[in-house]
């Protein structure tokens, strides 16, 4: 027989496919952190932030899986163990940002704002790496909108990240009503 719920938690990586640098380190480094600490990486399964977490997170011994704007199975980074093309578009940004239990930022352009905006409408925890340019430091410590009443976590180190990351998945423990002081709701 089965346990009653046997689904891993998912951890979000978004940011952009053209990072490089600082950005890109700091994404293997979480990547690796999401498996060490038992939680599945999902990312949009392209190259940059997406590849460099997805590296990190298999490497270390985790569970990577791709939601692509692509069509075909193998339009995907090598990193990836799971791949779900879309055929979408940049309109597969609404998929990848409700894909984790929580949302992990590093950099980004555009398309990981429309991300965020997901993220925060849908109510799931965002997680931002301040010590990176574009809208993850932009937005940590921030709240996005009126919808919720808490704010982005902010990290300027892997090892906070780490610490945020655990208290976050400790809360997917509680109920659903108890694990955010956000409104889910839809308007």
């Amino acid at each position: 027989m089965l346990k009653k719920n046997i689904r891993i938690p998912q951890v979000a990586v978004i940011g952009s496919s053209e990072a490089n640098g600082h950005a890109l380190e700091i994404a293997e480094q979480a990547g690796r952190v999401v498996a060490k600490l038992g939680a599945a990486l999902v990312t949009g399964g392209r190259g940059g932030i997406m590849a460099a977490a997805s590296k990190g997170c298999a490497e270390a011994g985790g569970v990577v899986i791709a939601v692509s704007p692509h069509k075909y199975m193998d339009e995907v980074n090598e990193y990836s163990h799971y791949h779900i093309p879309t055929a979408m578009g940049w309109a597969r940004n609404a998929i990848t940002g409700i894909s984790g239990d929580i949302v992990l930022v590093i950099g980004g352009a555009a398309g990981t704002l429309s991300e965020i905006a997901y993220a925060w409408m849908y109510d799931r925890p965002i997680i931002a790496m301040a010590c990176c340019e574009g809208w993850s430091k932009r937005i940590a410590g921030q709240a996005i909108d009126y919808r919720r009443d808490d704010v982005v976590v902010g990290c300027q180190t892997i090892a906070e990240l780490e610490v945020a990351l655990k208290a976050q998945l400790e809360k997917l423990d509680q109920p659903p009503g108890k694990r955010t002081a956000g409104r889910a709701d839809i308007g």
